[in-house]
């Protein structure tokens, strides 16, 4: 995955991505607010040299500055120290000797608690720059936490002070001495817990962790988003992208209805496409076999479109439903459905009672009919065979409503018959896998879609804007909006009968057999 399509998969995704982020910010939140107040305050000390019961033939400075070498005796040992060799070499157990329990023993005494179990938590010490050492005590009072730090360096001066050893303080070095440079005092602020850094980096945190989610989200994800996917899995070009849109309804065309509006230029510009598929006219090379993968894809409603597309620029077309399990263009026009093609294949009609006109004199639409119980028997008939070549021949172009590929595979019988097949895939509807399947039928069967159509695509604002404005600006129509146009009048109404076509432009009585 690219970074380019790192940035696309998380703007697609930002409604997931954002309440991943709102997840991630009410958790901060509820630990912020379950978290108790800590406060801390810190005692600084200065360890020196105490010359106090040693034998020393040289002087001794109580600071703890470098003195000459001099011997003595401590107790039964010898020794060879200098005051401050002797203050660097005892510093490091100072902070130890904090929570050992002579010394808390004294500060729970100076503190008036019973004892001292419980302060060894709440106290730390380290060694900080030169002989300074700093004592912090912890609690959820501040003013308790300062009374702990001073008490327990008083405590320690104590103990490094008293001439007495006994069992508890016998591992309390001698020869030092503790002053107290500053005492501790109650913070205003708690130290624990930390809120900006915590929101700081819980913020931080929680953006990854969001785009992280994104990222897997889409990876996990076998939806097709993208037209790039089913181009790629498919090997077929994409002939056009039709936005998702209110436009598209069933009724009257949206070329018909509001033609100058970019979904119709979009419709405009796919039929086009397809007169740069076929540059040569060969056998059935101008039928168009539009299908899906499933339902719900729009082929239907872009078969209506094409076809419309077509006739607009004064061709002769013809739109046949070929969908007898699930038959819908009669219905979406507004046409009369008691005869369609099933009854034209079955000799009970001829085409001129099959067929209807619509909108314009070389428009005819041929509706599925009545459903059949076994439509594959129809489609592979002799009777389809012959219909497919008649009216190739006799119509400029013909667009075939087919079945979805996961009802039955008519479209692949139209397209080994020598006819085009278009597929609309319908973003978000389809997944890799079924594709896949889907393609793999195709090479075994030897079909190759001409193009894909990718249906409800995302609106392109800019598009949309450009577009405006390039049309001087002027409203957008309604999807509901009925447009007259003036060369051809207003849009015929067809619900009381059919329009029957004049006899010379339909193959009237070319199908009388049965298959």
């Amino acid at each position: 995955m690219s970074i380019q399509d790192i940035i696309s998969t998380l703007r697609r995704r930002w409604r997931f991505e954002l309440v991943v982020l709102i997840a991630a910010a009410a958790v901060i939140a509820v630990y912020l607010y379950v978290q108790v107040p800590v406060y801390s305050a810190t005692t600084r000390v200065y360890i020196s040299f105490s010359g106090e019961g040693a034998a020393a033939d040289g002087p001794v400075d109580d600071t703890g500055a470098s003195e000459p070498a001099t011997s003595g005796v401590i107790g039964d040992s010898s020794f060879q120290y200098t005051p401050s060799e002797y203050v660097n070499q005892q510093l490091s157990l100072i902070p130890a000797l904090v929570t050992t329990p002579a010394v808390l023993d004294g500060a729970a005494d100076q503190l008036g608690l019973p004892s001292s179990q419980g302060l060894e938590k709440s106290l730390s010490a380290a060694v900080s720059d030169g002989y300074f050492v700093t004592i912090t005590a912890t609690d959820e009072q501040a003013q308790h936490a300062a009374d702990i730090a001073n008490a327990a360096a008083s405590s320690l001066a104590s103990q490094l002070a008293s001439p007495n050893r006994s069992d508890t303080n016998l591992y309390i070095p001698s020869h030092l001495r503790l002053s107290i440079v500053n005492k501790a005092e109650a913070e205003k602020t708690p130290s624990s817990p930390n809120t900006k850094a915590i929101i700081g980096v819980g913020g931080l945190a929680a953006c990854a962790l969001a785009c992280f989610a994104g990222i897997v989200r889409e990876l996990c994800d076998n939806r097709i988003r993208r037209a790039s996917e089913v181009q790629r899995l498919l090997h077929a070009p994409l002939l056009g992208t039709v936005p998702k849109s209110s436009s598209f309804q069933p009724g009257v065309p949206v070329i018909i209805r509001s033609s100058d509006t970019l979904e119709a230029e979009m419709i405009r510009r796919i039929a086009s496409n397809l007169t740069f598929v076929v540059p040569d006219r060969t056998e059935l090379s101008n039928v168009f076999v539009i299908a899906s993968y499933g339902p719900g894809e729009g082929k239907t409603t872009l078969s209506i479109e094409l076809a419309a597309a077509f006739a607009e620029q004064g061709r002769r077309v013809l739109l046949i439903g070929a969908d007898f399990r699930h038959p819908s263009i009669a219905q979406r026009l507004g046409l009369a459905d008691e005869v369609g093609l099933s009854h034209l294949l079955t000799g009970q009609v001829d085409m001129r009672s099959a067929a209807r006109q619509y909108w314009k004199p070389g428009f005819h639409v041929l509706p599925a009919g009545r459903r059949v119980a076994n439509p594959g028997i129809l489609i592979n008939s002799q009777s389809m065979r012959t219909l497919l070549h008649e009216v190739s021949r006799q119509y400029e172009w013909v667009i075939v409503d087919a079945e979805p590929m996961t009802v039955a595979n008519d479209a692949a019988v139209f397209a080994k018959e020598g006819a085009k097949l278009v597929l609309v895939a319908g973003r978000g509807l389809s997944d890799r896998s079924q594709l896949r399947d889907m393609d793999r039928e195709f090479e075994i069967i030897n079909v190759q879609p001409v193009g894909v159509i990718w249906n409800f695509a995302d609106q392109d604002r800019g598009a949309v804007k450009t577009h405006d404005k390039y049309y001087g600006g002027t409203k957008r129509r309604s999807g509901n909006e009925r447009e007259a146009h003036p060369e051809i009048g207003p849009i015929p109404e067809t619900r009381n009968g059919p329009t029957v076509a004049p006899a010379d432009q339909l193959a009237a009585g070319a199908l009388t057999g049965r298959p």
